[in-house]
């Protein structure tokens, strides 16, 4: 694997099996397809990349503060220490086999996407959005602030909240069946649902 640094490229010039360090990256011109590429805290100047394909992808330390996403594709990539405060992911985007670290997704929004064994660990996604959402085989929070996170329409069965922390959730509650959670936050889900538990 190749290493560039400190360069200037658009991004249609990144090449697969490279790993690129503190490069700036303009604006594509052409539809993003990028695999098996590292992005060590590289500067992104364009914030739309929907429609993009990314297939073994690394993040390190990239900022992608309320970019979008829409009808993407992301397989076998991981994000760690990633600004993603505000992305927008939603609208039949697919995540595969994906990974998210240590990284800020605060207000992200996952609505209407297609999860398939994907997982977030230590990560703040508080307020954000994974209403509509498809999950497939399982997903994960582990030791992620979660807290207000927006799980309307989502059928709960594969998602394991039980290594993750909040106060308050919004669920259908003829959708949360299947869903993994700790005995401390089963009390926490029986308040939200309205039961009034009595010694």
């Amino acid at each position: 694997m190749a290493t560039f640094t400190k360069q200037t490229l658009s991004l249609d010039d990144v090449e697969p099996d490279n790993e690129y360090v503190n490069c700036t990256l303009t604006v594509s011109n052409e539809l993003i397809r990028i695999n098996d590429v590292v992005f060590d805290h590289c500067q992104f100047e364009q914030s739309n990349f929907d429609g993009s394909d990314w297939g073994y992808v690394e993040f390190k330390g990239c900022n992608f503060l309320n970019a979008t996403f829409h009808k993407s594709y992301f397989s076998n990539c991981k994000f760690t220490n990633v600004q993603l405060m505000g992305a927008d992911f939603s609208m039949e985007t697919l995540l595969k086999k994906c990974q998210f670290h240590d990284s800020n997704l605060h207000y992200a929004n996952f609505s209407e996407t297609k999860m398939e064994a994907s997982f977030f660990m230590d990560c703040n996604l508080v307020e954000s959005s994974f209403q509509a959402v498809s999950v497939k085989k399982e997903l994960s929070f582990n030791a992620c602030e979660i807290n207000q996170i927006d799980f309307l329409d989502t059928r709960m069965k594969g998602i394991d909240l039980s290594q993750a922390r909040f106060d308050d959730l919004i669920v259908n509650p003829e959708l949360i069946k299947g869903l993994k959670i700790n005995p401390w936050q089963a009390g926490q889900i029986v308040a939200m649902l309205g039961v009034i538990v009595v010694d």
